[in-house]
């Protein structure tokens, strides 16, 4: 048996490792694992055959595993993720579209209290900087929890507010409210438009909030 040190590193042994290593890619590892599993088997093999020239077992054996690993148990966590990432998403958007829900009804308690006071209704930007504020400098901002608030058409006799999903972020449904305090939310995930203050019930495409 030749020295340790004079014997070579099998190229298979090598290519299968660095193979291996890509186990993690989405799709493109499955393919890459199987090929480094088929490659160590065939170093392991060889090495096995020409013991006196070749080395690498432990390299071999490494890139079979991981090929293991992305041809046999990835595409099972594949399979987890394409079960769980959707529902996640729709708790998420339940979630953003109960915050909002709640956001709508602050802005009519908001807008009560300060026409209590002052005999008008007034705008998110007025009621965030009052003093003590009538609502958080975040919804006055108009923007929060995945929403943008647009307060219209604001008189001594009314108001409407519309929140809308902020574009590409989530896909939830549009909400209406007004001086009332009826909520309204859109029957579909689509943004719908609203043309002005309703005198009575929800906009076309709406629904009330039970």
């Amino acid at each position: 048996m030749g020295d340790l040190a004079q014997r070579k590193t099998h190229g298979l042994a090598i290519a299968s490792l660095v193979l291996g290593c890509f186990f993690i890619i989405p799709l493109l590892g499955f393919v890459l694992g199987l090929i480094a599993a088929i490659l160590g088997i065939i170093a392991l093999v060889s090495i096995s055959n020409k013991k006196d020239t070749y080395k690498g077992n432990a390299m071999a054996i490494t890139g079979i595993v991981l090929g293991v690993i992305g041809t046999i148990i990835m595409p099972f966590i594949a399979l987890l993720a394409a079960i769980a990432i959707p529902n996640l998403l729709r708790a998420r958007i339940s979630a953003q579209e109960s915050a909002t829900a709640a956001a709508m009804q602050t802005i009519v308690s908001a807008e009560i209290s300060y026409r209590a006071a002052h005999s008008s209704y007034a705008s998110l930007n007025t009621l965030a900087n009052e003093v003590p504020p009538y609502i958080d400098q975040q919804l006055g901002s108009g923007s929060r929890d995945g929403y943008n608030f647009s307060l219209k058409d604001f008189s001594d006799s009314g108001f409407y507010v519309v929140a809308t999903p902020i574009e590409n972020q989530y896909v939830g449904r549009t909400f209406y409210i007004d001086e009332k305090g009826v909520l309204c939310r859109t029957d579909s995930h689509e943004t719908q438009s609203v043309s002005g203050r309703q005198t009575e019930g929800c906009p076309a495409g709406f629904s009330e909030v039970k």
